[in-house]
């Protein structure tokens, strides 16, 4: 059980903006107030109250359950933990009509991720309910109301928030400040969280204009650029920081910007607007065909043009319903071209993944295992085998093992094969450890293990940025199936495939 709970405050100026009360400048529509910060000791005393609710719950005490719930509100002022939690349990014991009571509550006080309700087992029981699709547009809604006010770009601090001595005691403050941050992330709501961090990022850059103040090759403009977009990861979708960025690079490219600096800012800002929608929406094609405007302005020598190029071929596969023959080759060529450049595979392994392994399959494999034999493809000819991408630390990959294993036992009398390739560090895991770790469990196949985690070369030449990563070959030598395919009840369909059974 998780929740990121709290609630955004703005300025009443920047709320005008939204609700379109009044018209305001936008230094003052943009600064964000941060939400209300708590001691570790009054975070700790929160979990206890939220695990200990909990617990007697299992012990079928509802009431006593509900009243633990309510010492939250009696430490934190977010108006969100306590109804979470409370929904959670009326629902777990069927009690539809309290949890809606505490759903409503929930969502009028500012609770923003509606993904969260319909995922939360908790909520299985009123996940057909019809009241549940009003609780989540609310939910939609107040997520969408942050977004309005990013498009006005980050707040600007004309001041540092405090005076630095040095670059190494700003950095000593800004990791505090971090951590503390993150530590709320529990108990704010995402949009509380993410305009805390907004307005961290615009109090480190004023820090560094006023440290680096006399540094020629400090831009601040750029710095703006950077920091809007290193707000989100690669791995989800931007919405409302996307509009941020954009701002940000209107004003840098509307100064004198640099020829270096102007095409970093235009692949960042087609990064943001190649990032904007989820997959599922219909406005995401077009948001590629836009991306590339801004990837055709980063010039050749520059930094950023590998990862412009290889980015702008993803966007045309991505955008187009044509046959991918000639786009797929364009796609070959610039990983041939680029694919030793750390930002475009970094590109290539988060926005298209397998599907870059698909198109410039075969990838040759040609490292020792832990017992330092050479391993190649051509070695699994006439078998199938799953390539997987894992780690012993990665929760995903210990709960496919036991579904793994007893495939592996039932195929492997048939040709089924199984090469582990592991993400683990060999400062947290000796080579030892690791084969004692497998051994406990039975994983009878064999290993390569360099101790290099996320650097390990086979993971950047099948382009992996997460794991687990499985990739099935089948007995002639192709890529038969990846992810999803390759994991819980699919995998037994996807061997019998590769095994031709």
């Amino acid at each position: 059980m998780s929740i990121t709970t709290g609630r955004l405050v703005i300025t009443l100026c920047a709320l005008a903006v939204v609700f379109g009360a009044l018209s305001c400048s936008q230094q003052e529509a943009a600064r964000f107030e941060a939400p209300i910060y708590y001691s570790a000791e009054i975070l700790s005393q929160v979990g206890d109250h939220i695990n200990g609710g909990y617990e007697i719950l299992e012990g079928g005490n509802i009431d006593s359950a509900v009243a633990e719930f309510a010492k939250v509100s009696d430490l934190i002022q977010t108006g969100v933990v306590r109804e979470y939690h409370t929904a959670c349990a009326y629902a777990r014991t069927g009690n539809a009509d309290e949890a809606f009571n505490w759903l409503n509550q929930l969502v009028d006080n500012g609770f923003d991720e509606p993904d969260q309700i319909t995922y939360d087992q908790d909520f299985a029981s009123i996940q057909e309910d019809p009241r549940l699709e009003a609780v989540l547009k609310k939910a939609t809604d107040n997520a969408s109301a942050l977004d309005a006010v990013l498009a006005n770009g980050m707040p600007e601090y004309t001041e540092s928030p405090q005076a630095f001595a040095s670059e190494e005691e700003f950095g000593a403050w800004y990791d505090e400040q971090s951590q503390l941050t993150r530590s709320h992330g529990r108990i704010w709501t995402s949009a509380a969280y993410r305009s805390a961090m907004i307005d961290l990022s615009a109090k480190k850059l004023a820090a560094l204009r006023t440290l680096k103040g006399d540094d020629p090759e400090f831009d601040y403009g750029l710095e703006r650029v950077r920091e809007a977009s290193g707000l989100e990861s690669m791995y989800e979708p931007w919405g409302g920081i996307t509009d941020m960025v954009q701002k940000e690079f209107e004003g840098y490219s509307g100064g004198t910007p640099s020829d270096d600096g102007l095409a970093e800012a235009n692949y960042r800002v087609g990064l943001a607007v190649a990032m904007q929608y989820g997959e599922e929406d219909p406005k995401r094609p077009a948001s590629f065909v836009r991306a590339n405007t801004y990837l055709a302005n980063v010039t050749e020598g520059t930094e950023f043009h590998a990862a412009a190029q290889t980015l702008t071929v993803i966007n045309k596969l991505r955008a187009s319903e044509a046959d991918e023959t000639v786009l797929g080759a364009e796609l070959v060529s610039a990983v041939e071209k680029f694919g030793d450049n750390p930002v475009a595979r970094r590109v290539l392994s988060t926005q298209y993944g397998p599907s870059t392994v698909r198109l410039t399959w075969p990838i040759d494999i040609d490292k020792p295992d832990i017992d330092n034999k050479l391993v190649k493809l051509s070695d699994y000819r006439g078998k199938a085998v799953l390539i997987d991408f894992w780690a012993t630390w990665c929760g995903p990959c210990r709960a496919e093992l036991p579904n793994l294993l007893e495939l592996y036992k039932e195929y492997n009398p048939q040709g089924f094969e199984v090469l582990s390739i592991s993400a683990d560090f060999e400062s947290r895991l000796t080579p030892a450890d690791y084969r004692q770790w497998i051994g406990d469990q039975g994983m009878n196949w064999r290993h390569i293990y360099d101790g290099q985690g996320w650097q390990t070369q086979l993971i950047k030449d099948y382009f992996v940025s997460s794991i687990p990563a499985p990739f099935l070959v089948g007995k002639d030598g192709s890529l038969v199936a990846w992810g999803e395919a390759c994991r819980g009840e699919e995998l037994k369909a996807s061997i019998e495939e590769a095994l031709g059974i």
